[in-house]
Formats: structure tokens, sequence, C-alpha cells
């Protein structure tokens, strides 16, 4: 395979933006497959596969290619280290004089490398794992977090069924997929690729959504008429998962303070055929006032680190540090302590996050529940969904009962 020079800085650019820069990763591969129209479907993929690759084993690759991260050249360097990784022929205007080609294959130079070298994380990440999971654990929950995330759909029950969405894809689209066993309407695609130009994703069919963000929504179990508030809903996932559960019928609150996602979520719900979601912004007081001791369930999908996500999203290992995470921390008390006073005597709090750090989760709970507000719930269970025991994005679970 051989890499030329126009794809070489598509991919160049991507990682820069996103470890130098600290932008988002997926809004970057958006922006740059956007600004090159013209590239076709595989120079599209194999740029988006470099710049998510190079991500995700940056300290690997600077480890092998002993790369100084000061230099001008950094990135390119990435590149370079990346391509003769994996055999990818590059246009003789990428080179790299001091670096040394047997190093990058010697599989012995990696298994005799640290931990946070051969996993590629920073030492504060290995740190934490170490302390909270213990050695076994903890190697085998990275190692699966560095493995590419695999593709789940949710079939959306208020059009079809997963038998007649299974048959359809594989009949009309060649896509092969497997039922979930534990998860009634997911399926796993067995092949990872781009479906949401099919016609049956245009009329609502099916979303394509993580399994463990799939068992959130199971395990917050909602019935049809109730009243739900899904605070800091985003672009609305769990919400049309929440709207699918319930038939339809009751009524969801969905609140975000970003007018995109709202878009987005407005989008969503009309091509799902939901019809019971009304969009409030969270930053609204009169909503706190209107809805205090109101609803049957409050879902709060809190802002977090992202460190259960890391197989899609890689680039928030090299975003976060403790002190970032210590003011998210912040963040979701405040989230937790307002909409806690939204649930109603005998209704449920849900507290989510897509984080297996206690600092972020079990703690957080423990430090609620000592409260004033927090005294007026018993915790009922909670669940930490570790990615190398499921084949989802790692996340954390707690539902709390209003006495």
């Amino acid at each position: 395979m051989k890499l030329y020079r126009n794809l070489a800085h598509g991919i160049i650019e991507g990682v820069q933006e996103v470890l130098g820069n600290r932008m988002a990763l997926r809004p970057t591969l958006k922006n740059i497959l956007i600004k090159n129209r013209k590239w076709g479907s595989n120079d599209r993929r194999l740029v988006g596969k470099g710049i998510i690759e190079i991500i995700r084993w940056k300290r690997k690759f600077d480890f092998i290619g002993k790369l100084n991260v000061k230099s001008k050249n950094y990135y390119r360097n990435l590149l370079v280290v990346w391509s003769i990784y994996n055999d990818i022929e590059l246009e003789n205007c990428f080179t790299f004089s001091d670096l040394q080609k047997n190093n990058i294959h010697d599989p012995l130079l990696i298994k005799k490398s640290k931990r946070v070298f051969k996993n590629s994380i920073p030492d504060w990440l290995d740190n934490l794992g170490m302390k909270t999971y213990g050695k076994v654990i903890w190697e085998k929950e990275i190692q699966t977090l560095n493995r590419p995330a695999k593709l789940f759909l949710r079939t959306n029950t208020l059009k079809t069924n997963v038998k007649k969405l299974q048959a359809y894809l594989n009949e009309n689209h060649k896509v092969n997929t497997d039922k979930v066993s534990n998860i009634p309407n997911a399926l796993v695609v067995k092949e990872n690729k781009i479906l949401t130009h099919l016609d049956i994703y245009k009329k609502g069919w099916f979303e394509v959504q993580d399994l463990n963000s799939q068992k959130i929504s199971i395990f917050t179990n909602p019935k049809p008429n109730m009243l739900v508030i899904d605070a800091c809903a985003g672009s609305g996932g769990k919400t049309l998962h929440l709207a699918a559960i319930m038939k339809n019928k009751g009524k969801i609150i969905a609140t975000d303070s970003s007018d995109r996602k709202r878009k987005q979520l407005e989008k969503r719900l009309e091509r799902n055929g939901v019809s019971i979601v009304e969009y409030l912004n969270s930053e609204n007081k009169d909503f706190f006032k209107k809805y205090i001791n109101s609803a049957n369930i409050v879902v709060i999908d809190a802002p977090c680190s992202g460190l259960g996500v890391l197989k899609r999203n890689p680039a928030a290992k090299w975003h976060m540090n403790p002190k970032s995470i210590k003011q998210l921390v912040g963040i979701q008390k405040q989230i937790l302590y307002k909409y806690a006073t939204l649930v109603k005597s005998g209704g449920n709090l849900i507290y989510a996050t897509c984080s297996i750090f206690p600092n972020e989760n079990q703690n957080q709970i423990k430090k609620f529940l000592k409260s004033k507000i927090g005294l007026e719930f018993n915790l009922e269970k909670e669940e930490v969904l570790l990615t190398q025991n499921t084949d989802g994005d790692g996340f954390y679970v707690a539902k709390l009962l209003r006495y």
C-alpha cells in the first residue's frame, strides 16, 4: 500500500489539530474529509484510520521511533513511524534519516518496554488504573480499550423489530450482523462500515449506538406514560432509546445547553417517529421551578473524562489530566445536586458516565448521599461496565430511589 502526499498531509493535519491544538477528534476528522471531497472512499478510510491510530498509539510510536516531541517535524515523524510500523509506503518526500527501521519492527523492544509505552498511555492514567483495579484487571482493561470499537446498532422498535432489520440489512445491503444475547434489540455489525446513508436508516429503522450505552436506558427501565427528564441529553441517543422503551407514550424532557445539538435531536426525533420529547435549555431557571418534585425518572448522563470510551476516542487520554478531571467532578456535582430536586417521591435518579474511575462515579454518589438533598435518596444498585467484560464502551451507572 502506498500513501500519497496529499493523503499524508491530511493525516498530519488531523493529528496536529487533535494533539497539538487539542481539538476534538470526531469534528476534526469530519472537517478534513469535507475539505477533501475529491478523495475516494478508500482514501478517506485510510486517512481516518491513520489519524485515529497515530493518536491511539502516539506514546508507543514516540518510544520505538525515539521521537523528540518538541521537534518542529514531530507530527511528520509520527506519520513516518506509523507508516513503517504498518508497512505502508510513503512518497520520497517523507524521510526520517535518524529512524532505525529495525527498531520499529522489533517485537522484543515493545515486549520488554514499560506498560505506559506498550499500551500508549500517560503516566498519570496508568497510576490511576493501577490504584483502582490492580495489575491484572488494569492491564486487561487498557489492552481492550486500545482495540477499535465494534459497530453496534439499536433497532428502533417504534418502526420495526430486530428480526426484520437483520434480514433487510443482509438481503438488501449485504450487511451481515449478529444478535447480542443479553440486549434484545441490539445488533453487532460483523464488518465496520458506514451505514447512515442506507434507506432504512433514513426511515428511522435503526440508530448507531454503543452496546453499553444501550444498557443504560434498559437499566433505567422507564414505563409508558411516565414523566422522564433526560439531563445533558446532547443529540439524543439515549433520549430516543428511552422513548422507544416507553412506546412513545408519556413525556420526556430533554435538556442541554447546545443549540447545535438541539437541532440534531430534532432531526433524529422526526426520523425515529418520536413525538413525546420536549427540548428545554438547561440554563432555563423557570424549568427547575416548574418541575421540582415532578419526575418519575431523572437521567443524568454527566459530562465526564471519557476514559471509558478510548476505543472510539483515544484523544481523551491526551486531552485529560488530573486537574481537568477534578474540574469535571465539580461540574458533575452541580448537575447531580440540581437535577435531584426534580425527582418525585418514589421516583428514580439515574446517574451515568462513560468513565470507569471512582472519583467521577462511586465517590461522587457516596458524597451525594451524605448531602442534604442526598439524604432523601437510597442507592438501589450501581454497576461498572468494564469494556473487558463486554464488547462495548466503559460506563458507570447508578440507580437511586427518592423516599
